[in-house]
């Protein structure tokens, strides 16, 4: 449950980008009235940089959105555990969540050419559960706000809406979809298995030749 709170707080400040104290209920401490104070400072965009400037941007972000330690380092990512997937090093991988548990695992891949990260490829399963889809939402916030710092608030909700995230739909297969915003391109690619959508992939890429 504690996590479950910091993650709607964290979802909160960063869909408001602004400075903001808000006052939430402590139901297990009595309904004890707990302020936090939270300010996103300004941050430039890590798409096309190196992985280096990408990883310190990303840990920045999350440190202006949130005080809370479990916070920080639920969403934060350790620069030691990034990894490159090939001898080519062509692509970083970094991983959240607990690998024996297959539904609450979320990987990011880098993509790198010439040293700079180029495009962004995130999976996120699909679950029931309310604390997973919360996680989801905001990574995939983070990505965009990250690839992009002209995105204000409502910039970032229309790109998830052009997406197709919210959707309802009957196939799974016709889940997601592409758009281009301020020249990053996007993506929600579906994971099927069984006609069931089991995971997504969420893609932001650079553009810029």
């Amino acid at each position: 449950m504690k996590l479950q709170r910091l993650i709607i707080f964290l979802f909160v400040f960063l869909s408001c980008a602004s400075d903001e104290v808000t006052s939430i209920e402590n139901e297990e401490n009595d309904n004890v009235q707990t302020t936090i104070e939270s300010t996103l400072e300004p941050w430039s965009s890590a798409l096309g940089k190196s992985p280096e400037t990408f990883v310190s941007t990303w840990n920045s972000i999350v440190n202006s959105i949130s005080n809370d330690e479990d916070t920080i380092l639920f969403f934060s990512i350790d620069p030691d555990e990034v990894k490159w997937s090939s001898f080519d090093q062509e692509e970083l991988v970094y991983k959240w969540g607990d690998a024996s548990v297959g539904d609450n695992v979320f990987i990011l891949n880098l993509d790198v050419e010439n040293e700079i990260v180029r495009t962004v490829k995130f999976f996120a399963p699909t679950t029931n559960d309310q604390a997973t889809t919360q996680q989801t939402k905001l990574f995939l916030l983070l990505i965009i706000a990250i690839s992009d710092d002209t995105a204000d608030k409502d910039g970032r909700e229309e790109i998830l809406a052009g997406l197709g995230l919210y959707n309802e739909i009957l196939d799974p297969n016709d889940y997601g979809g592409i758009l281009v915003f301020n020249g990053i391109e996007y993506e929600i690619e579906p994971l099927v298995a069984e006609n069931r959508l089991v995971g997504l992939n969420f893609y932001s890429r650079y553009t810029v030749k």
